[in-house]
């Protein structure tokens, strides 16, 4: 599942409480893991582009909108 750092929004709290993304806190190191499986086990993958659109796709099915937090 993908693997979110930083303070989250409340879509992304919702997917985590459904065990569809995975929290990795505010702390973020230089080459942070992107992926975490069920048992916790975290990889970074080089695939950005796949881990973004799986990323927004749960979060838009929990209601959303990059238009909704831009500046």
């Amino acid at each position: 599942m993908p693997l979110l750092f930083g303070l989250p929004v409340p879509e992304a709290r919702d997917a985590a409480d459904h065990g569809e993304i995975a929290l990795g806190g505010c702390i973020v190191g230089d080459e942070p893991p992107s992926w975490q499986c069920p048992r916790k086990h975290r990889w970074r993958d080089s695939d950005e582009k796949a881990w973004h659109e799986l990323l927004l796709a749960v979060l838009e099915a929990h209601g959303y909108s990059e238009a909704d937090y831009e500046p």
